[in-house]
């Protein structure tokens, strides 16, 4: 194991220079590392400083006796890199998991294990994003209620600014931090990035750098200049900031939510100084990444100002847990009509029992219902891309192979299954129990074994960040909202 490697003798003379210039070392290290943020190019730079440096385990060691918290988890994963740098990248990789679980969402933690699983997999292309290009960051901004993001908060959980403050659209969309996201697009090190959620990353569908800069004059330029201010305003746009809904998922909040009046007040105010000219420069707006749009009086009443007159290039991605997608609903909608790029449903399920479960609330009857009918609007051409949402866990694994054929019998164009992200509604002992696609859940060979149903390989299937669990899983193109025009 790690502290077991021999070191050449030293010379007891030099023994406390040596512990001392280790120490100065750690510290350093244990300041970079200390903004949370993923470090390649240190991971990168251990294995010469354990060969040159031969205190520096030691070092690591003692420290970690000493402190407590962040530097305590801080400390491990730099002894876990080192002995990665040693050649027992798997032992490490097994001793480093339950931190993986305990920080889902640090890009730090989270960084470290996919920096080691690199070297236990050398081969595997999704290890290799130099060069490679996340649209992302350069075309959306998704708006949270006090913060607001260029990806999902799930995989890249750095905000940008608040436009909930009264700061214009265009400060946060070219903040410094803005800048600096994607400068670690340009660089390859990814390091705002959550790369052990992120299923662009994980299923290794990151755009080669000469592919995308081919596309258009726009990317040739950005590539080419290295550019991290975007003059245009976002493309895609996420709303994000109203949690209302009408039901209560485990996986989402640990109780039902709806905005007072005092919150509606905001949003409205928000919508009218920041979101509406906001959305003059998009061509999709997703409604809605934080709760219900129909449940929400400030969602409708935006998607009802929303109108092919005053915004004829704009398309809706529309993300619902389908209870109230009804064909009265529909109708109260008319700016939907024929402008729906994307209709998601959340259905965790193939069968009512597990839906009631996990959707709590709902009722399946009445999903089997409005599916049917986002069906009929799909094939009517009013819809796009139906597709069913399946957020795969403990309870629902089993009924994976089972979703693919309930989507094809509801007419959707796609169904796609995605890991259990802890939002904080789990303690980290519920979600361990719950996350069957850790390796050291006790049902994980199971899991494994139920990925290679073949019904996970019909086109319509969408594996974002499972596909590595799939022998022969196709590289479809990742859902969502990003594009690369």
């Amino acid at each position: 194991m790690l502290l077991d490697t021999e070191h050449p003798a030293i010379d007891p003379d030099a023994t406390e220079a040596l512990r001392q210039v280790a120490d100065e070392m750690v510290d350093l290290m244990l300041t970079v590392l200390s903004d949370g943020l993923d470090h390649p190019e240190l991971w990168a730079a251990i294995p010469d400083f354990v060969r040159e440096q031969p205190m520096l385990v030691a070092a690591l060691e003692h420290r970690l006796h000493r402190c407590h918290g962040p530097e305590h988890v801080m400390v491990r994963l730099l002894m876990g890199v080192c002995g990665a740098a040693l050649g027992e990248a798997a032992e490490m990789a097994e001793l480093l998991a339950p931190l993986g679980v305990d920080h889902s969402q640090s890009p730090l933690v989270q960084g470290v294990l996919f920096h080691i699983g690199g070297l236990i997999d050398p081969d595997n292309p999704k290890y290799r994003l130099e060069g490679r290009i996340c649209p992302t960051p350069f075309v959306q901004m998704d708006v949270l209620e006090t913060s607001a993001h260029l990806c999902c908060a799930s995989w890249l959980g750095t905000s940008v600014g608040d436009l909930s403050e009264g700061t214009e659209w265009d400060a946060v969309w070219n903040s410094d931090t803005a800048q600096a996201i994607r400068a670690s697009i340009h660089d390859g090190s990814y390091r705002y990035c959550n790369k052990g959620s992120c299923p662009t990353i994980q299923s290794a569908t990151l755009v080669p750098a000469p592919e995308l800069a081919a596309r258009s004059d726009k990317w040739r330029m950005i590539l080419a200049e290295g550019l991290a201010t975007v003059r245009q305003g976002p493309e895609v746009v996420n709303l994000a900031y109203d949690r209302t809904c009408n039901l209560s998922c485990p996986s989402c909040r640990v109780e039902a939510f709806a905005a007072d009046a005092g919150m509606r007040g905001r949003f409205a105010r928000m919508q009218e100084r920041a979101i509406l000219p906001l959305l003059t420069n998009a061509r999709l707006v997703f409604v809605t990444g934080s709760g219900d749009p129909f449940a929400s009086k400030n969602f409708r009443q935006l998607m009802t100002e929303l109108t092919p007159e005053l915004y004829p290039e704009l398309k809706f991605q529309i993300m619902t847990n389908g209870m109230l997608f009804t064909p009265r609903q529909w109708e109260n909608f008319p700016s939907l009509h024929g402008r729906v790029q994307i209709l998601k449903i959340s259905t965790d399920a193939a069968f009512g029992p597990t839906h009631e479960l996990l959707r709590r609330g709902a009722r399946w009857p009445v999903m089997l219902e409005n599916m049917a009918f986002a069906g009929r609007l799909t094939a009517a051409g009013l819809v796009d891309h139906f597709e069913l949402v399946f957020t795969v866990q403990q309870e629902n694994y089993r009924e994976m192979g089972d979703a693919v054929d309930l989507a094809r019998r509801m007419g959707a164009t796609g169904v796609y299954f995605a890991r259990l992200t802890n939002w904080g509604t789990f303690s980290n002992h519920e979600y361990e129990r719950k996350a069957v696609f850790l390796p050291t859940h006790p049902q994980h060979a199971d899991f494994v074994a139920r990925m290679q149903d073949p019904r996970l390989l019909d086109p319509i299937v969408l594996l974002g960040d499972l596909d590595g669990f799939v022998a022969g899983a196709r590289k479809a193109s990742m859902p969502g909202m990003a594009t690369a025009a």
